[in-house]
């Protein structure tokens, strides 16, 4: 399926999960994914498969991509969503299995088969409907799959709507990734860090290749390559006095690197993070931001932006890499008299450095 097909499936299938709106795990067994405010998504990752994940808190709900460690051979997408009881008492999964066979209706035409068959999932927790098709205006290009299999699972008060791409008719990786949804299971128990103080204070250890940060309840190590980066010694105050706070600058390149690392559900997505930001900012009577962009770059959803500094420029990058109920807060700025686009460049590229691994 080509991408822009993948978006429309997307979005339909989005409207079947009762209006879900739809970021990386190193390869593990059981993993949690953090649904503000109700618990987690409880599914069992295959060795070997990378996750990027998002939280959302309104509605309560987490986007997952799902693909190998490397390449593009299949991609998994998935959201869950919570659905509050009062607005919603019966998850039939009846009614999931008619839009199942509305959806296949509407993707027949550009199809091999003649027909799609609705399939059931059945688990111990979950129950659902799926369905396979062959795009055969494919072309196996990257990015265009040839091969799909969509549909959606009840789990507890969880409904997950999911899309499996794949280049080549793998049956077993199918049936490897269907098994996500069949053994999903929902965890009510808030992921809440716990513990004594130092369990929950950032710890840096440096080596002559580069900074490893981590926090001891988190499970996410954020790797920063040294070059001329030394560790600053100015505490601003305010959120720069969290225990998890970290600040890096390299004189030579102008660069400054500092963030935090906080709990996923703290993290209410980048739009809203950028509206509190900005409001914030209004309130503090600083320069608005120029030539704002939202992007993508590896695993970080970022916000790239410039403000006036003097006679120069002060260009920005802000990362949010959510993961195993952890959010990574990053801040990278260069200023100086350059263009503006050179900075951006140049910092485009040292995030594209970073390395966010799970312990």
């Amino acid at each position: 399926m080509r991408t822009h097909r993948k978006t429309r499936i997307g979005a339909l299938l989005l409207a079947c999960a009762l209006g879900v709106s739809a970021a990386v795990l190193e390869p593990g067994q059981q993993q949690r994914f953090s649904i503000p405010g109700h618990g987690n998504l409880v599914l069992n990752i295959p060795a070997g498969w990378r996750v990027a994940s998002n939280s959302l808190q309104e509605p309560p709900a987490v986007s997952l991509r799902i693909g190998p460690a490397s390449g593009d051979a299949f991609s998994i997408q998935v959201s869950t969503v919570w659905i509050d009881p009062a607005k919603a008492p019966d998850l039939s999964p009846e009614s999931f299995k008619e839009r199942m066979q509305q959806s296949a209706a509407e993707l027949l035409p550009k199809s091999v088969e003649k027909e799609a068959k609705v399939l059931e999932l059945r688990g111990k927790e979950s129950t659902g409907y799926y369905f396979s098709l062959t795009d055969k205006e494919s072309t196996s290009a990257p990015g265009d799959y040839k091969y799909m299999t969509q549909g959606t699972a009840v789990t507890g008060r969880l409904v997950t709507v999911f899309t499996i791409l794949q280049h080549d008719l793998a049956p077993s990786l199918r049936e490897q990734a269907l098994r996500l949804f069949t053994d999903a299971t929902y965890s009510r128990a808030e992921a809440v860090p716990a513990g004594d103080p130092e369990s929950q204070t950032l710890r840096i250890d440096e080596s002559d290749r580069g900074y490893r940060l981590s926090v001891p309840v988190s499970r996410l190590v954020l790797t920063i390559p040294r070059g001329g980066l030394t560790r600053a010694s100015d505490r601003a105050g305010g959120a720069a006095n969290s225990p998890r706070y970290f600040h890096f600058t390299d004189e030579k390149r102008q660069l400054q690197v500092s963030g935090w690392f906080e709990h996923a559900q703290k993290f209410a997505g980048v739009k809203n993070f950028w509206a509190e930001e900005t409001a914030q900012w209004r309130r503090n009577n600083l320069p608005e931001p120029r030539d704002v962009s939202f992007t993508k770059i590896g695993g970080w959803d970022a916000i790239a932006y410039e403000v006036p500094a003097g006679a120069g420029t002060s260009s920005h990058i802000r990362g949010h890499w959510v993961q195993s109920e952890t959010w990574i807060d990053l801040h990278l700025s260069i200023t100086s008299d350059r263009p503006a686009s050179e900075s951006r460049t140049a910092l485009v590229a040292f995030l594209e450095t970073l390395d966010v691994s799970q312990k």
